[in-house]
């Protein structure tokens, strides 16, 4: 059992030489010989001179190139490109969490300076239905005779 006991010139409370028990150690508790001595940090030598951290690992994948066939021609993308455009291509598919990513990155990284698409609607005047109707035949009119055109270029 210990003897919770001050010596005189101490705030730290002491042991009972009790034997090789005693100075054993334990969780947190380290023996002596395992402890650090004084002055010495626990890594004196510090990570090796080659090795590499998260960020450069990290970094050095992003940034690799690749070969990638697009629209029938070859092309050089790189891993973070890749990623972002598939991100893009789920999102487009109606993926929710690929959408939601690829905003945060928008939102996130895109410059300050470009704005969205913003621009006029332009409205056509007020119509009767009568004029609509009458619009639209000459519409498809026009239509038919770029189709005839198309098929028979050197005849009309």
């Amino acid at each position: 059992m210990m003897a919770n006991h001050k010596s005189k010139g101490s705030n730290r409370l002491s042991e009972p030489d009790d034997g090789p028990e005693a100075s054993a150690g334990g969780y947190g508790n380290p023996p002596p010989h395992g402890r650090f001595k004084r002055g010495q940090s626990g890594n004196p030598h510090g990570r090796p001179r080659g090795a590499k951290g998260c960020k450069q690992t990290v970094a050095k994948i992003a940034n690799e190139m690749h070969w990638v066939v697009e629209d029938g021609s070859r092309r050089r993308r790189s891993t973070l490109e890749l990623v972002i455009l598939q991100l893009r291509n789920l999102a487009a598919q109606g993926n929710v969490q690929a959408f939601r990513a690829y905003n945060s990155l928008l939102a996130r990284y895109s410059p300050e300076g470009i704005e969205t698409c913003r621009g006029y609607m332009v409205v056509p005047e007020v119509l009767t239905i009568e004029a609509w109707e009458r619009l639209a035949v000459e519409v498809q009119a026009y239509q038919r005779r770029l189709e005839e055109e198309a098929e028979h270029p050197g005849k009309i």
